[in-house]
């Protein structure tokens, strides 16, 4: 028989999770020092992807490490240095391929010091890498059919992947202190994503940038001291393929190699204003609806069918919230007391595990405080960071397989110590997380045709009809049009709601 079927495509976006990579690098980190130096007392470590560039099996992503690190000389002075190295971090995976895109992030970073010699410390830097893959995979699938041919037919919708927006700003963030300083030494930057809105031609961010520094004043024996401060923004990104039905994800990093301190002196305070550059990532997908035959059967020729599955991923809404959180612990006894507590110079995030089900989203993982305090047994300061285990969970309405890709940062960060060796923390966390629901489907991909169906050698044909069955089950197996069953039987309902006897006519043929 002549075969008038024919075939379209569409294109499905699939975002996949790839392997975590690490990278490591040995830094060698000069301590500009008139001095020799006796004790590191923090080293804050971040960093940052550049580029990404895919390949066939592998993708490589390039971007830098920052390291600013916080030391003591012999006599007790405290100094700061900081050092920059770009990396290249090698993503394996054997379903990329050169026109994959590959979106990768440092999720945490670590740093061991090695040595210190002639001023120059080595530290050992570790940065795990995470990464996802935003693909369009093809699907072919049947679209049109012979007249003989009866099928259902379901409004499939679906997401196509579009681009990825890079978008770099600077903001301005600015601290008062309510005396002389002497030396900034370290500034630690965190920025959390609050809300996104899509309109025509632009995303706008709303988010809330948190800086801490810690500085020396100009008394006579200049101590360790920190200022807080924090801030909403509010930055429009231009995107052109956006309108305000749009799907999109977005990431946001401080880029902290390139950010400037300015200060300036006044009376009775000093202003810090620290110009602070951001990088936005984002990703942007299309929807769309395509009409798709879910059965189908011949009735002049049985068929056999073909289907191709895939896997679907539908952008939803991302999962936004703020927690407290509390935690304690002991010093070590080869620990020095702490019998007056500096400042805390920075607080960073780690999540080990985050989980979605049954409609509640968790995130766990350890919050470090480095505290840099003073000891009366000690000419120099010390310093000791502190981890402190978390588990913040919320409730949403999502349910079923889903792709989570969370940043957590830290803020309010408030320590108090007792008896010298007890240290409480509480903070607040704030939680982001792009989210996705992937799903497998199925599409019929092919329809042959096999022998002809014999016209039926009867008149008359009754049908013993079952409660629940469906016109278009009856129809399908008897190998007619289930309009002729509704013309012969014209009060049947679509679906049976009793057993019930049907009556089928058939035009004999002539022999």
């Amino acid at each position: 028989m002549a075969n008038n079927n024919s075939y379209e495509k569409f294109y499905v976006a699939n975002k996949r999770l790839l392997n975590e990579t690490e990278t490591n690098l040995e830094c060698s980190v000069s301590l500009e020092s008139d001095e020799q130096v006796k004790k590191i007392l923090a080293v804050d470590i971040s960093g940052n992807i550049q580029n990404t560039e895919s390949l066939q099996g592998e993708a490589n992503a390039s971007g830098n490490l920052f390291v600013s690190v916080l030391y003591a000389t012999e006599s007790g002075l405290v100094g700061n240095a900081s050092y920059s190295s770009p990396f290249v971090a090698k993503i394996t995976d054997g379903t990329l391929k050169p026109n994959s895109k590959v979106f990768a992030k440092v999720a945490s970073c670590d740093a061991v010091v090695g040595s210190i010699t002639s001023n120059v410390a080595k530290i050992d830097c570790v940065a795990k890498i995470g990464a996802f893959c935003y693909q369009n995979d093809e699907v072919t699938y049947l679209s049109q059919v012979d007249d003989d041919v009866c099928f259902l037919q379901e409004s499939e919708e679906y997401f196509s992947y579009k681009n990825t927006i890079k978008s770099c700003f600077t903001e301005s963030l600015e601290s008062v202190i309510k005396e002389s300083v002497q030396k900034v030494l370290s500034s630690c930057t965190t920025a959390s994503l609050k809300s996104f809105e899509c309109g025509s031609g632009f995303v706008s961010l709303n988010y809330e940038i948190v800086n801490k520094i810690t500085y020396l004043d100009m008394q006579e024996n200049s101590q360790i001291k920190s200022v807080y401060s924090k801030q909403d923004f509010v930055q429009q990104i231009e995107c052109q393929d956006v309108n305000p039905e749009s799907k999109v994800e977005v990431n946001l990093f401080v880029e902290k190699q390139n950010e400037n301190t300015n200060i300036s002196e006044g009376e009775n305070e000093v202003k810090i204003v620290n110009e602070i550059p951001l990088c936005a990532f984002v990703s942007v997908f299309d929807k769309n609806v395509v009409n798709t035959i879910t059965d189908l059967y011949s009735t002049k020729n049985s068929t056999n069918t073909s289907t191709i599955s895939y896997t679907k991923t539908q952008v939803c809404e991302p999962i936004v919230f703020e927690k407290k959180i509390e935690g304690s612990l002991s010093l070590s006894d080869d620990e020095p007391r702490i019998d007056k507590l500096l400042a805390v110079t920075y607080s960073k995030v780690t999540v080990t595990n985050n989980y979605l089900t049954g409609g509640e989203f968790s995130a766990s993982g350890v919050i470090t405080s480095n505290l840099i305090y003073f000891n009366e047994d000690d000419i120099m300061p010390c310093s000791v960071d502190v981890e402190v285990p978390f588990v913040v969970t919320t409730q949403t309405e999502l349910d079923g397989e889903y792709i989570v890709d969370l940043s957590v940062t830290a803020k309010d960060v408030d320590v108090m110590v007792k008896k010298g060796r007890e240290v409480f923390v509480d903070a607040t966390l704030c939680v982001f997380a792009n989210v996705c629901n992937t799903k497998q489907e199925a599409v019929i991909s092919e329809l042959v045709y096999k022998e002809e169906i014999m016209p039926k050698d009867c008149a008359i044909e009754i049908y013993f009809g079952k409660a629940g069955q469906s016109v278009w089950e009856i129809a399908k197996s008897l190998n007619i049009k289930p309009e002729k069953i509704y013309s012969q039987n014209p009060n049947i309902s679509e679906r049976l709601e009793n057993d019930e006897k049907l009556a089928i006519y058939y035009q004999k043929t002539k022999n």
